[in-house]
């Protein structure tokens, strides 16, 4: 049912990107709801790389929960500076 339908919408936004800008924190998102964590964090790291404004929602936005627990999470909101280094992320 719904992972047809974010497969859909992650095809149909590639289609789009080649023509107008997507951003790579929602694609992001669509991953994460499918459950991809690699593909997650891939598009994770090219909206940092592209500086989104996205990502100060990162450690508020509760659809990243698929990932909360992924080492890759904490270490992204320390690279973003919403987490400090000498802090240890436990997840909630």
């Amino acid at each position: 049912g719904q992972q047809k339908e974010a497969e859909k919408m992650l095809a149909r936004l590639q289609e789009i990107s080649g023509n107008r800008y997507v951003t790579p924190y929602g694609i992001a998102l669509i991953y994460a709801g499918l459950d991809n964590k690699d593909k997650t964090f891939e598009w994770l790291g090219k909206a940092y790389e592209e500086r989104s404004n996205w990502l100060v929602w990162l450690k508020l936005d509760p659809r990243w929960a698929p990932v909360k627990n992924d080492k890759r999470y904490g270490e992204l909101l320390m690279k973003v500076g919403l987490l400090k280094k000498s802090t240890p992320y436990i997840p909630q």
